[in-house]
């Protein structure tokens, strides 16, 4: 049984007598080399990172920010604040089933 493992192991071994090193192509290396600093150089100029892109979209965020708040201040009236926040807070209670007994405690515990 140690005979077979020995000769099926010389045999792989032996099996490597015939291969000749690899050669590569002229100036592989030199191609290569090549590729791997043009990667490199690549990243660092996206289409998305141009100055140009950049600036759109800086100025389309502003854009946006200034017609939010300018359609916000109109739609608030300090008058009838309190009421709307009564009239939530009654809405809120109602969707959530919230019984008046949590409310007296409320009530009661700051005291």
């Amino acid at each position: 049984m140690q005979d077979d493992r020995t000769y099926r192991n010389e045999q792989i071994l032996n099996s490597l007598d015939g291969c000749e090193r690899a050669s590569v192509p002229d100036f592989f290396y030199t191609r290569l080399k090549a590729r791997m600093e043009k990667e490199m150089v690549a990243p660092a100029r996206r289409p998305l990172l141009r100055p140009a892109y950049v600036l759109a979209g800086l100025i389309l965020i502003l854009f946006i920010n200034v017609a939010v708040v300018w359609m916000s201040g109109d739609q608030t009236e300090p008058a009838t604040a309190g009421t709307e926040t009564e009239t939530s807070q009654q809405t809120l209670a109602s969707e959530y089933s919230l019984n008046d007994n949590y409310l007296t405690y409320e009530m009661n515990a700051e005291k």
